[in-house]
């Protein structure tokens, strides 16, 4: 079975090259953004969570605040997917626990090889 990620960005043009370069590799995916981020990991327990910090409603910081208190998501590996600089998002979310970075806009082999280094193929 394939593993699976869920993308939360709410920039529609980088869900959608992200998600074919990803199922290209054998990864499925699926897409939400902002508060549904939440509720959707809750319900599709994915491999990884593929998070953009900037959104609408909820941003990237409370998703991960939120994941990292819930016993059913804390596991749940986050990579951080974002504009921002690399040093500023490690900071802020190292006690949180993230699991990588990759910046936009993004290089698609960096993107795989941190999810395969992550969670494997």
């Amino acid at each position: 079975m394939a593993k699976h990620i869920l993308i939360s960005d709410d920039e529609a043009d980088v869900v959608e090259t992200a998600r074919l370069r990803l199922e290209a590799a054998g990864y499925q995916v699926s897409a939400t953004m902002g508060e549904k981020t939440i509720e959707d990991v809750r319900n599709l327990k994915p491999d990884l969570v593929l998070l953009d910090v900037i959104m609408p409603g909820m941003d990237g910081f409370a998703v991960i605040r939120e994941l990292k208190r819930d016993p059913d998501t804390c596991d749940i590996p986050v990579l951080i997917f974002s504009a921002k600089p690399k040093s500023a998002m490690i900071e802020l979310f190292g006690p949180e626990g993230i699991a990588g970075y990759v910046a936009k806009p993004y290089d698609p082999k960096e993107l795989l090889a941190q999810i395969r280094e992550i969670i494997g193929h």
